[in-house]
């Protein structure tokens, strides 16, 4: 068995309605898919994460990694992640684009292995099998606090029972004060048994994150994520030390590496990996292992990736051990005009798995389990 193909697939979505959060408003939604086909037809599908410009994302796939691949055994996949990082690692590439590219050939690899084998990805990953999996509803995103109190109680009737809310305003929409009296307004209204997660999007410097952690220590925060920007881990040895609520983090991180400072700085309680970063399931194992030995907790992140980066996170959640909870986005999103959603998550031809009571069971089809439906992929493709 050999790869006899390499094809990226740049995917740009325009959101019916922008949807406003601590960085600012997201009106288009990216992401670069990759396909691996072997030469006796076998084809395995990743994403890669891409927040602009999936073009970039593409060319590096299509340059720099499927020369490497061309002619190779798909089965040596941790030997092939080795080569591809090796690549430019040590002329200073070791994160950003090459790493997000190679996370979609990653996961395509997986999928391509298990679909050989004709079991879900989740058992080839031989890891700890759980299924169903534990998910939370993400999110309750930036409008006037009374929506937002709405919007949170309307999540817990659909029987979650935990929920990420947005926060992170600018000192024109009321700053820290406004995020403090959401937060208030919604654990009054879900009530003392719902599970409330934050999301800051790096919003505050250290002092100020101190400050709303102790202001928020009355509601009983299951995590504040990303407090401070992803480059500051100082910043979060600061916060973490000055205030009681967990921190969570590392959506933005790359590879093993990147997560590394993190935990060795006891930065961080939570690990947030995002499949479409870090170097696909390969990195993402290795990072399991490296949690379980330091005892820290994983929340895989999804966010606004395409569907195939959803489903492998999902995947990933039912093997990784040490597993906290999977982050569920809903097909319809809060904007400030209405609701709205992310035209690249259901781009399959069966419906993506529906939580029930907080849970989510796994697909079971042979690799993700789901296929892509490529006619609706091609109305996005860039």
């Amino acid at each position: 068995m050999k790869i006899e193909r390499v094809v990226a697939h740049p995917l740009a979505a325009r959101a019916p309605k922008p949807v406003s959060f601590a960085i600012g408003d997201y009106s288009t939604f990216y992401a670069t898919l990759v396909e691996v086909t072997t030469d006796d037809g076998l084809t395995g599908v990743g994403e890669c994460i891409a927040r602009k410009a999936p073009q970039v994302t593409a060319a590096v796939v299509d340059e720099l990694l499927a020369p490497l691949l061309l002619g190779r055994d798909p089965r040596d996949i941790a030997g092939l992640w080795e080569q591809m990082f090796a690549q430019l690692r040590r002329w200073g590439h070791s994160r950003g684009f090459v790493l997000e590219a190679m996370s979609g050939v990653d996961t395509a690899l997986w999928d391509l292995l298990a679909r050989g084998a004709g079991e879900p990805l989740y058992r080839s990953l031989r890891g700890a099998g759980r299924d169903p999996v534990a998910c939370y509803a993400s999110k309750v995103y930036l409008t006037d606090i009374k929506r937002m109190a709405t919007e949170a109680a309307a999540m817990t009737r659909r029987g979650f029972r935990a929920i990420k809310v947005q926060i992170g305003r600018t000192e024109a929409l009321g700053g820290l004060r406004a995020d403090v009296e959401s937060v208030r307004a919604i654990r009054e209204s879900v009530g003392p048994e719902v599970a409330i997660m934050l999301d800051a999007n790096g919003a505050y410097d250290a002092a100020t994150a101190i400050r709303l952690g102790r202001q928020l220590e009355p509601f009983d925060i299951t995590w504040l994520e990303e407090p401070v920007p992803p480059d500051d881990i100082s910043g979060y040895a600061l916060v973490r030390r000055g205030q009681a609520v967990p921190l969570a983090a590392g959506e933005s991180e790359f590879g093993v590496f990147g997560f590394r400072d993190l935990i060795e700085r006891r930065a961080v309680d939570v690990l947030q990996p995002e499949i479409g970063r870090i170097g696909g399931f390969t990195a993402a194992l290795r990072l399991g292992a490296l949690a379980y030995a330091y005892n820290l907790r994983i929340a895989p992140h999804t966010g606004f990736s395409a569907g195939v980066a959803h489903l492998a996170t999902l995947h990933l959640a039912a093997a990784v051990p040490n597993f906290m909870t999977y982050e569920y986005m809903l097909p319809e999103l809060l904007s400030a005009d209405g609701y709205t959603e992310n035209p690249l998550r259901d781009i399959f031809t069966a419906p993506f798995p529906e939580p029930r009571e907080g849970a989510l069971d796994l697909p079971q089809g042979p690799g993700l389990g789901l296929e892509v439906d490529w006619k609706r992929v091609g109305a996005f493709e860039v």
